[in-house]
């Protein structure tokens, strides 16, 4: 199966942008990866880079699709980051998360740490989207505040778990899908998703020509919120058209 993939990245209101993205194809798979440096901590950007850097390096040396195979590309960007930690005391704090999805054009499956997103759509829908670990995603859990309410919850940045932190918490893996032409896939940043609603990239994806146009319009939307929802974050998006570009409903 074909892929049309496009990405996008922008600093938003802030003086650097600490987010990084990437993707390969090796051994009869894709990868795409899409990394969040912690804002506020000296060396976001260059954990954003490791992770994906060495979760690609890792996945072309041994592409698999299997979720031990995705948990040891994620647990060899962690080292990559604790390594680049203790050899610098002014690095010590960085982190980042992480979100990667493989294919190998039949089969798909995603992983995640921290709080950018992935999405799958399946005929124009969302099928499937990851869970945050986040403290605004483990309050929606609880029953504690409603799903929209994650979104512009004041506490929305406290993450649970993410690459570097002392804690080593374990990543998401999701189950091995079966992946048909016509889905798409998107993988992003807080600063990307958190401005639009579901509904909203559904909406887009039904008009897109290929996956460029589907990153466009959605950024559009996102420019036109309020500041102080998209405008005070880094953003970064890979967009994914499984079987090659589409043809967009009128």
């Amino acid at each position: 199966m074909n892929f049309d993939t496009a990405s996008l990245t922008g600093r938003g209101g802030r003086a650097d942008n600490e987010d990084a993205c990437d993707w390969t194809a090796g051994g009869g798979l894709t990868a795409w990866v899409v990394a969040d440096g912690l804002g506020g901590e000296q060396g976001g950007e260059i954990a954003s880079r490791l992770a994906v850097e060495t979760f690609l390096e890792s996945f072309r040396l041994d592409p698999f699709l299997s979720s031990e195979a995705l948990l040891s590309y994620v647990a060899q960007a962690d080292r990559t980051i604790q390594v680049r930690q203790a050899a610098d005391e002014n690095l010590a704090r960085m982190g980042s998360t992480i979100v990667a999805a493989v294919c190998d054009g039949q089969r798909l499956r995603a992983i995640h740490l921290g709080d950018s997103r992935f999405y799958w759509f399946r005929r124009g829908k969302v099928f499937f989207q990851t869970k945050d670990h986040s403290l605004p995603q483990a309050l929606c859990d609880a029953g504690i505040i409603a799903p929209e309410e994650v979104r512009s919850h004041p506490n929305r940045n406290v993450l649970l778990g993410c690459l570097g932190s002392p804690d080593r918490p374990t990543p998401s893996v999701s189950p091995e899908w079966e992946i048909e032409p016509g889905s798409a896939l998107l993988l992003c940043t807080d600063g990307f998703w958190a401005p639009l609603r579901e509904e909203e990239m559904e909406g887009t994806l039904l008009h897109a020509a290929n996956a460029a146009d589907w990153l466009a319009r959605m950024l559009e939307l996102r420019h036109q919120r309020e500041p102080a929802l998209s405008d005070n974050d880094n953003y970064t998006a890979i967009g994914v058209f499984a079987g090659g570009i589409q043809s967009p409903k009128d």
